[in-house]
This record gives structure tokens, sequence and C-alpha cells, in this order.
């Protein structure tokens, strides 16, 4: 926790309202990523540093490499951390098994969350949501749900009526596509949480810098640079307040690979009135071409 001494107090409401997500801690993950694969000391050092500044919902799943095994390592056996994993749908015997591997690799008797990671599966297979209610009413889960990645997966979840307690959908300055169904999902009871507030790094990078394929977007990264300089607000804390406080959400999931990066995420909170002021302007960058938007339309990394 030393580590966290010398840093400005982080607001505990903020903090609240942020998941850290453990992909990197299982993957080398991400457009900007170059390091790879932090250490498993590196990874106790950002825990730490998490637990420090309050942050202590921790987001993985059983695809991101061995990143349950590491939290079950290092924080299996901390109450002060509370953890979502999620898993493939598929008939209701194979979800409890999954269900019951991914305890065991986190080492937790119960999770805060469960989500399916896809919902084609999940349609296709309505025995696996009956299989999450069954875990979640004998007390092994709290919240259950989906990772979602288009909007009419989620008006068909709200059309069946599922007691969904808790999604995941992308959200940031070019991807707002949820942006009309999650109020709607918020009104229901549901827990809405957004991830990809940086777009996996592509909003950070400097215009001249993008990929040949993603240079039609440079355009719209100048303008949401002007805007920000203009406003005072760095670029990072402005995209991660527009996702966090999006109408109808109620946290966002964040990725960091070192404990800077994760004090710089944190003190995003001190811009938040000068954030909200620029709210009405970033919603106009939304950007129309889902193969810019959708990381599995990318080209593969060279």
């Amino acid at each position: 926790m030393s580590a966290a001494h010398s840093q400005p107090a982080a607001s505990p409401a903020f903090s609240q309202r942020l998941a850290l997500g453990t992909a990197q801690f299982g993957l080398a993950y991400g457009l900007n990523n170059e390091a790879g694969q932090p250490s498993l000391a590196a990874t106790a050092e950002v825990l730490a540093a998490a637990q420090a500044a309050g942050l202590t919902l921790l987001d993985t799943a059983a695809a991101y490499g061995n990143s349950e095994a590491r939290l079950g390592e290092l924080v299996g056996g901390n109450p002060a951390f509370e953890l979502i994993t999620k898993l493939p749908a598929g008939p209701a015997a194979q979800v409890a098994q999954h269900l019951a591997e991914a305890l065991a690799r986190l080492r937790r008797p119960q999770l805060y969350g469960v989500l399916f990671h896809a919902f084609g599966p999940l349609q296709a297979q309505p025995d696996a949501w009956r299989a999450l209610q069954a875990a979640r009413a004998a007390g092994q889960v709290a919240r259950i749900g989906a990772s979602l990645y288009h909007p009419h997966e989620a008006e068909w979840l709200l059309a069946q009526g599922w007691d969904l307690d808790l999604v995941q959908v992308p959200y940031n300055v070019l991807d707002q596509r949820f942006a009309a169904v999650l109020p709607r999902l918020a009104a229901r009871g549901v827990e809405v949480h957004v991830r990809s507030a940086f777009l996996q790094g592509l909003l950070l990078r400097e215009p001249a810098s993008l990929p040949t394929f993603f240079q039609p977007l440079a355009p719209k990264i100048k303008q949401l640079r002007n805007l920000t300089d203009e406003a005072g607000v760095p670029l990072p804390a402005a995209l991660l307040l527009f996702a966090a406080y999006a109408p109808g959400v109620a946290g966002a999931v964040i990725g960091v690979d070192s404990v800077a990066n994760l004090h710089e995420n944190l003190g995003a909170a001190s811009f938040l009135a000068a954030a909200e002021s620029l709210r009405p302007a970033l919603t106009t960058l939304a950007e129309p071409t889902d193969t810019f938007i959708l990381p599995y339309a990318w080209p593969p990394r060279p």
C-alpha cells in the first residue's frame, strides 16, 4: 500500500464507480501494448494500490489467459476485493461446471457477478441462463447477466424480460451505439458497466501515428484533442469520465498496466465538472462506421 501514499487521495465515490479490468494480467492485451503481460509482482503492486485507493471490484474472464488463476493467488483470500468473471454459454450442466472451475481458480465461494461472455450462444441455449439463476439462488453469485457487443442484444433481453442484474457493454466517445438503451436497462434495475473507454488505446493515439486502417478517424481524434485541450481536461480523464458518467451507467471497467497508470485514471475525478461540460460536444463525435469501433473487425496487428 505504500505506493499510494505519495499520491493525492482518490475520490471514494469515483473509485467505487470503477472496476479494474484484468485481461492484461493474463494476456498481452491492447492496441498500444508493447510490454506484454505484466509480471506477477507488477500485478500484485497494481492490486495493492487499487485496494489502497478503494477500487476493489475486479473484472476477469475464463478466456483471459491465466488472469483468474493469478487473481486467485493474489486476492482470492482478500475479502476487500469483489470479483466478476465471464463464462461461455452452453448446456446447464456445462455452465455449472465452468462456474465451479472459475470459483476454484479464483479461490472464492461466491462472486459479485458472473456474465456470459457472448450473447449469441446464450440466445441459442436458454438453459445456460437457468444455470446462472440456480447459481444465484444457491448463493454462488450475487449478480448475473451478459457481456454485450450490439444494442439489439440488449433490446432482445429487455423484450424477453429476463431477470438480469448486470450487463457490460462497450461505450466511448466514438462508440455510442448503446446510448439510447442504457437508461432503459438502468430503469429495470440492471447494473450497467461500460468498457473500452479508450477503445483499446486508439483514442489516446496521436492522429499522425494512427495505423493506415484508422486514418479516416484522424479528423475526429484531432477534434477530440482540441476540445479537451481547450477545456483544460487531460485526454484520458475526459474519455474515462465520458464513459463512466454516461446516462444509465453505474460504473466503468478500466485496464491498467502499472501503478502510475492506475493513479492517472483515479485522478480523473478532479476533472468531473469540466468533463461534464464537454459532454454535449463529445457526443457529436459518435462514429457510425462499425469497422472502426468494433475491435474484432480490425485488421490483425502486424
